[in-house]
């Protein structure tokens, strides 16, 4: 801790009070780029209908906002040289204003999926900038109090988003949702202006930056690479790769145009993403836990709210609250264990827990999937996955980035939430296939089981449709119980992996 009554050495004219609302500012700001992407999965279907599109049309809004977050991250630690990170935080909140904005006033697919593009270019670099501000502002004796803000502004933020969306949708428009996230934005900016450091401002303006001097072949490469693979991703929710396994190529290609970048790079005299530095033994592992839990998370994510709304019959408030709850209990975990987290000893341990954790959860729910299951039931396997954040994902960064320097810790962080896009990405386009194939192969056994003697007297078209809409709810939930219980299994082995490794210590 600093000497004397300052909290932040590098800061000594901040006051206490000060340094906590610089830190609930960093949270606010990172909050904008999480809560754009939650409400955006909790509303879809509200959206699709409202600007009227197919699912496959639909998807480019998804995808194109990630895409433009890849680039955001990409191109974050150069502009941030010259304009700061203070500069780029300001400069990202503004574009993801005008984003949100026109995503408000879209009435097409194609309208929507440019608007979400404007809208990840500002606000997909905004939680890489706010981490790195971190390490910049404060030593790292000194960087609790900007955690516990963080947090409690990103994830608190991030965890109110699903039942904020349900009341806007149902009370009001799916308008709404971006008038909300425009404003947010924009009070975000005023808060970065009357918090973050001077220290932190810019040496340049935006206009001054060289930007014919960027490296546009690493733009290019990753931006297209990005989209390519995050929409071939996307795509297996509504093709299957038997009838159409043409779709399987989409993403290899993506990954082909990603390979290229990291190729250009390592040629490169100066490099946006040094590979040099990505391929530490110790980066690589902790890398490898973050894209496992960004990948289960992405799987989560897409398959829970289906469940509780498709499969189990829950209004969309009621699921938009337990979301909310849960994700409260879990902000208030992280919280704690930032507070008391550096105390543990053993971490290889605990992030091992925080995988029994979540195979524990989802073991839970495997097990209660059945028609009917109240809340009550389901909540403490919820409440449960919601707690697994601190050891899977804090504990790993802490031990990932030990070893960086500020410099260093800049790339690393840039690529680590690069990886962070596309993990989502990938887990949730594996949940999808998963269920379409599941929900197939269990409504086919479900069918196969009724025969002509289990009719009853007076059968007609409304007891069919009856049938029919009772076989899909118990061929869905037959399809959620599998994956629920493979991904217990996945969870065990990840945790034995866990213990056995030994470059995160």
């Amino acid at each position: 801790m600093a000497t004397g009554s300052a909290m932040l050495g590098k800061h000594p004219d901040l006051s206490a009070a000060q340094v906590y609302l610089f830190a609930f500012t960093l949270g606010c700001t990172t909050g904008v780029d999480f809560v754009a992407s939650s409400m955006m999965g909790v509303a879809g279907t509200h959206i699709r209908g409202g600007i009227h599109a197919s699912p496959e049309d639909f998807l480019w809004s998804l995808t194109s906002y990630a895409a433009a977050a890849t680039v955001a991250n990409l191109i974050l630690g150069r502009l941030a040289k010259d304009i700061s990170y203070r500069g780029y935080s300001l400069l990202g909140l503004g574009i993801a204003t005008v984003g949100a904005t026109l995503c408000a006033v879209c009435n097409t697919p194609l309208e929507l999926s440019l608007a979400r593009a404007v809208q990840g270019l500002g606000a997909g670099g905004l939680f890489t900038a706010s981490r790195i501000i971190i390490q910049l502002a404060a030593a790292r004796e000194e960087r609790r109090p900007l955690f516990m803000g963080f947090n409690i502004g990103g994830m608190g933020l991030a965890a109110l988003a699903p039942w904020i969306t349900a009341v806007l949708v149902e009370d009001a428009s799916w308008r709404m949702i971006f008038v909300v996230q425009a404003i947010m934005s924009a009070a975000a900016m005023l808060l970065v202006l009357g918090s973050y450091p001077r220290r932190l401002a810019a040496s340049l303006a935006p206009w001054e930056v060289d930007v014919g001097g960027m490296d546009w072949v690493t733009v290019v490469l990753l931006g297209m690479g990005a989209l390519v693979l995050l929409h071939g991703l996307g795509d297996l929710r509504f093709y299957e790769l038997a009838s159409s396994p043409s779709v399987s190529v989409t993403p290899l290609v993506g990954l082909a145009l990603l390979a290229a970048v990291f190729v250009h790079q390592h040629r490169h005299p100066d490099p946006w993403l040094n590979p040099r530095l990505l391929f530490g033994r110790r980066y690589l592992a902790g890398l490898g836990f973050y894209t496992l839990y960004y990948f289960l998370n992405g799987l989560w994510a897409y398959v829970v709210p289906t469940m509780l709304q498709s499969g189990l019959g829950f209004t969309f408030q009621t699921a938009g609250k337990v979301l909310t709850v849960t994700g409260l209990i879990g902000c208030a975990g992280l919280c704690a264990f930032t507070y008391a987290g550096t105390r543990l000893k053993g971490q290889r341990r605990y992030i091992a827990l925080g995988y029994l954790m979540f195979g524990a959860a989802a073991w839970l729910l495997s097990q209660r999937m059945m028609p009917g299951a109240s809340i009550a039931v389901l909540l403490p396997a919820l409440t449960l996955q919601s707690l697994t954040t601190p050891f899977i994902l804090a504990l790993v960064a802490g031990l990932t980035y030990a070893e960086f320097s500020v410099e260093d810790f800049a790339h690393a962080y840039q690529f680590k939430n690069i990886v962070r896009q596309i993990a989502t990405a990938g887990g949730t386009g594996v949940a999808s296939l998963w269920l379409q194939y599941g929900e197939a192969l269990a409504r086919t056994q479900l069918v196969a089981r009724i025969t002509p003697f289990d009719l009853p007297a007076g059968f007609d078209a409304a007891t069919l449709a009856s049938w029919s809409m009772l076989i899909d709810q118990q061929a869905q939930l037959i399809a959620v119980s599998n994956l629920f219980a493979l991904l217990a299994f996945a969870c065990v082995a990840v945790a034995l992996v866990a213990v056995a490794q030994r470059a995160l210590r």
